[in-house]
């Protein structure tokens, strides 16, 4: 086809049922990011004869000869800057960047409609096409477009939205750009794929994962010769070709947990836990070609009555999901101060309830990619991860590789929220490297993504709380147990949080607690924003609203009552870092009562108006060394620091 191309007229080889958006990064314009890959993200838009359209949805055969296409790269370069890519810089549109080249796409064809946009109508547009953003909120996208809409029309200059740098040097609450800033909103920042396509070997291969249709199930056999004998297939690895001991070694440092935390293997060798392990990985010379083949793995299973929550595999008669440690596997117990039977019977109200928080996809936009080669005897893997120095001490043994020889690459990162503290992707990656001796690159679809990484964990909470008649807290009594899924991953950094945020940010001076650790066969929990604390907040919250309505206190001022000041403590009893909750809620307080005033004034039997609030805090360790063994690990480097003492072990730990 002949194609003008950022002005450029191009001659381009296609297969008519392939997407535009390969054909562009295949010609080496990467700058269009390929996320959801269905057409939901906006990660891919590009201008197609005037249109914003999802280049991952667009087959050639529907555009025509000599069509006309912008691509983030027709759209200014580092060296000459658009508005709106100079906006995004300035103004916090760009944080991961994954998502910035679409919606710089997206908005240069607004603007050249309407170059003086409301904001309704910014965020109306970004809607309408589909562009999704995981880290913003948006409000910075939004100002971004009017910043760039006001230089385009004259009012303001391209110097006028760049950022600079303070005279006395104090970057301190100001718009200093990101480093990576420029190379995002150009599309010139190569991400894990774009790495796979313009950086790998040419004699690289790549990985398909063969994922199993049950979630709870006995492997009877796994058949690879058929898939072997596609076209292009080099071998299927299974759990037989391992060279190490495959399995992800996540230790349960807990002195209360009988899980050691070793069930998690690398491929799954003789059961199914949940519907995201990986039974084997088809390496091929193509990405095609491997995923062809993964469809002929033939997998014969036993299926079993998966443990689909909680509640059913807590159940008395529930048979054992792994056949070393029970079903649940930690209680940490909390007591402070008084009886709270004997407070609670004392207290002028009580509110007691059951409540639940669902399991949460991080939803990130780039789904996870890895790469694995070998470079000076070392093996290196290229990855997106929160834990990158720790990685090598999780994955050595299992893919039997001594870890001080192992060099872990931050890839540029489309977002991670949390999961990618998982070296699941990268064991596979590595162990496949080794076993084939050849270079492997890994790009996971959203569907396999959104199956073989972790979760935030649902939970389940019967509690009650109670105040004396001022409305003073008196004491609570909880019993939390999170959905740990399939695999005990960071449940020692977890379930204590159950513990240590109930309740926060008030001050109950009498506690009496519970929190679990359970398995079940839905995907695994990981870390994810707030880590442990919003399941927490679900129930005291709840909790906090029932109270205040039993004893005739406005929720805000109830909060304001109870909320914890310079000298309380916290239910473990150890004071907080900072104390800001009062002057908060000082701050607060016109906002709440002008919302509660309006929603009085607006509310209509047809549609009703309310005004909620909620207060959360999440206190960190002030010294992280400190606390190695004995904190609950709010902070990331708590984690990291206990898993750091690992990363110096190779086979063998």
């Amino acid at each position: 086809m002949k194609l003008r191309i950022n002005g450029q007229v191009r001659d381009v080889e296609c297969e008519s049922n392939e997407m535009l958006s390969a054909v562009l990064r295949r010609i080496g314009l990467t700058g269009t990011k390929v996320g959801c890959g269905a057409g939901q993200c906006g990660a891919c838009s590009v201008i197609l004869d005037g249109q914003v359209v999802l280049s991952c949805i667009k087959k050639m055969s529907m555009i025509p000869e000599n069509a006309e296409i912008t691509t983030i790269e027709g759209i200014g370069t580092p060296e000459q800057l658009h508005p709106l890519q100079q906006a995004w810089i300035t103004y916090g549109g760009v944080q991961c960047g994954f998502c910035s080249p679409g919606f710089i796409v997206s908005a240069f064809q607004l603007l050249k409609g309407n170059p003086s946009p409301t904001r309704q109508e910014v965020r109306d547009w970004f809607l309408k096409h589909r562009n999704a953003c995981r880290c913003t909120g948006y409000k910075p996208l939004v100002d971004s477009v009017m910043k760039a809409a006001a230089v385009m029309r004259g009012e303001l200059t391209m110097d006028d939205i760049t950022y600079h740098a303070p005279a006395d040097g104090n970057y301190y609450g100001t718009s200093i750009p990101r480093p990576a800033a420029i190379g995002k909103v150009t599309g010139t920042c190569e991400f894990g794929d774009d790495y796979t396509l313009k950086e790998m070997p040419a004699d690289t291969l790549h990985l398909a994962v063969v994922l199993p249709d049950e979630a709870y199930a006995k492997i009877l056999s796994i058949d690879t010769s058929e898939a072997e004998a596609m076209p292009g297939v080099f071998k299927v690895v299974t759990w037989e070709n391992i060279q190490g001991d495959n399995s992800i070694f996540m230790p349960v440092m807990h002195s209360r947990s009988t899980c050691v935390g070793f069930e998690h293997q690398i491929l799954n060798s003789e059961m199914v836990y949940h519907r995201g392990d990986v039974l084997a990985l088809v390496c091929a010379d193509t990405r095609e070609q491997a995923r062809a083949a993964a469809k002929m793995v033939k997998v014969e299973l036993e299926p079993l009555a998966p443990f689909e929550n909680i509640l059913e595999s807590l159940a008395p008669d529930a048979e054992q999901i792994h056949p070393d440690h029970p079903n649940m596997y930690i209680e940490q117990p909390l007591f402070k101060g008084e009886d709270t039977r004997k407070v609670l019977a004392e207290s002028a109200y009580v509110v007691e309830g059951s409540f639940h928080s669902q399991r949460q996809p991080h939803l990130v936009i780039e789904p996870d990619v890895v790469q694995a080669y070998m470079e000076d005897n070392s093996l290196c893997v290229r990855c997106k991860s929160q834990m990158l120095s720790s990685t090598a001490g999780l994955i050595g043994t299992g893919v039997g590789f001594d870890a001080v020889d192992m060099r872990f690459i931050l890839n540029p990162t489309g977002a991670s929220f949390g999961y990618s503290i998982s070296p699941k992707t990268p064991a596979l990656a590595a162990a496949a490297c080794l076993v084939t001796e050849r270079p492997i690159a890994m790009t996971l679809s959203y569907e396999e993504h959104q199956r073989i990484t972790g979760k935030r964990a649902p939970s389940y909470t019967n509690a009650r709380l109670g105040c004396d008649k001022d409305g003073r807290l008196t004491g609570i009594e909880f019993e939390i147990a999170y959905d740990k899924g399939a695999y005990s991953e960071v449940a020692f950094i977890l379930i204590p949080k159950g513990v240590r945020f109930m309740g926060t940010p008030y001050t109950i001076p009498n506690a009496l607690g519970l929190s679990k650790g359970v398995m079940s066969n839905n995907a695994y929990s990981t870390a994810y924003k707030g880590f442990g604390a919003p399941q927490t907040c679900t129930a005291s919250e709840q909790l906090m609203d029932m109270l205040a309505e039993k004893a005739g206190i406005d929720r805000f001022e109830f909060r304001y009552k109870n909320v914890y000041r310079p000298g309380d403590l916290n239910l473990n009893g150890e004071p907080y870092d900072v104390y800001p909750m009062v002057d908060i809620l000082d701050k607060m307080r016109p906002y709440y009562y002008e919302a509660v005033a309006r929603a009085k004034a607006e509310n209509t039997p047809e549609k009703r108006r309310g005004v909620g609030i909620t207060c959360c805090h999440y206190n960190v360790c002030s010294d992280a060394s400190d606390h190695c063994g004995g904190c609950s690990g709010t902070q990331p480097g708590w984690h990291h620091h206990q898993l750091q003492h690992l990363a110096g072990y190779g086979p063998g730990l």
